[in-house]
């Protein structure tokens, strides 16, 4: 009996000092960005929503001509009308009609489109910090990085905001 609790008693130490063994390698370093922040203030930004801008500006240009074209047959079609006769009425209704069945095509394709823009823009950017973060904490030897927005609390030494940001420029 007395082998059997020594047996016990010497596995349970060698059980726990491998517990111990593991908890001490389990400790990571761990730090936090603000994914948000670095997003308003990421360099390449500036010139991404000014392509944006110019690309739906283009858009906006070609949906204001389709708009105006609209607008020019339906003040023909009132001031016309008597001149125009029941058949050339009905011709520029359907013509108008037409005009703004293409009016809503295009501006459902532009959204589509600016949708995409924005978010292929959104990912670029995304991929940029992801690159920075990665960077720093390879050089800095960080086991796990995650954004703020996740945390209850963490001490300030642990953000590598403004660091990624540094490599960001």
């Amino acid at each position: 009996m007395k082998k059997i609790v020594k047996a016990a008693g010497i596995s349970l130490v060698i059980l726990s000092s491998s517990f111990m063994a593991h908890s001490a390698e389990a400790v990571q370093k761990i730090g936090y960005v603000s994914t948000g922040y670095l997003m308003s203030k990421l360099p390449q930004r500036e010139a991404i929503v000014k392509q944006l801008q110019q690309e739906n500006r283009d858009d906006q240009a070609e949906l204001q001509k389709l708009e105006a074209k609209i607008n020019t047959k339906i003040e023909q079609a009132k001031r016309d009308r008597e001149l125009l006769g029941e058949e050339g009425l009905q011709k520029l209704q359907i013509e108008i009609a037409s005009l703004q069945k293409e009016g809503q095509l295009k501006a459902n394709k532009f959204k589509k489109e600016r949708q995409e823009r924005e978010y292929n823009a959104q990912r670029d950017m995304g991929k940029l910090i992801q690159d920075a973060v990665s960077k720093i904490a390879e050089a800095e030897g960080y086991d796990i990085v995650v954004d703020s927005q996740a945390l209850q609390y963490a001490k300030p030494d642990l953000n590598l905001t403004e660091k990624v940001l540094a490599e960001l420029k």
